[in-house]
């Protein structure tokens, strides 16, 4: 184990919480090395995207929590489907903000392909979930089950 792998998890067993950018660093660099910590990961992007950035962070930290979020082996995290979700929530959400219509309802659209009834019902949620409504899938396919064309 490298010295920095020792420090990372240092930070994040330590008794004072980090600060949401102080857990995304440490998850990268224990992911880096460990695929087990992707979920984690994906789900502290989630938190920092959720911090009142400016829109191009949140962004970019959103694309980053969906492409860790996609490395998740689901035998290994049987929350993968479900981070996968909340990070392409996130994600769409900041699409739409940012003006990339045909992109957010992309996301959208995946997000509705991966939802199955009963998917949040029997694992718990995480505090990466914590304060936020469930995502409306139910509403979004029964109301639009064909997008609007990009502009």
């Amino acid at each position: 184990m490298h010295e920095i792998e020792l420090i990372a998890r240092s930070v994040l067993l330590s008794s004072a919480r980090p600060d949401a950018k102080t857990e995304v660093w440490a998850y990268q660099t224990l992911a880096a090395r460990n695929p087990g910590y992707r979920g984690h990961l994906a789900q502290a992007l989630i938190r920092r995207e959720r911090t009142g950035l400016d829109l191009p962070v949140r962004l970019r930290l959103s694309e980053e929590a969906v492409a860790t979020a996609r490395l998740i082996d689901p035998v290994l995290d049987h929350h993968a489907t479900d981070i996968l979700i909340w990070a392409l929530d996130a994600l769409q959400h900041n699409l739409f903000e940012a003006g990339r219509t045909a992109d957010a309802w992309a996301a959208r659209r995946e997000i509705l392909d991966l939802h199955h009834p009963g998917l949040h019902r029997r694992c718990y949620v995480t505090d990466c979930y914590a304060g936020k409504l469930p995502i409306p899938v139910e509403d979004w396919a029964a109301a639009a089950p064909n997008p609007p064309a990009a502009m």
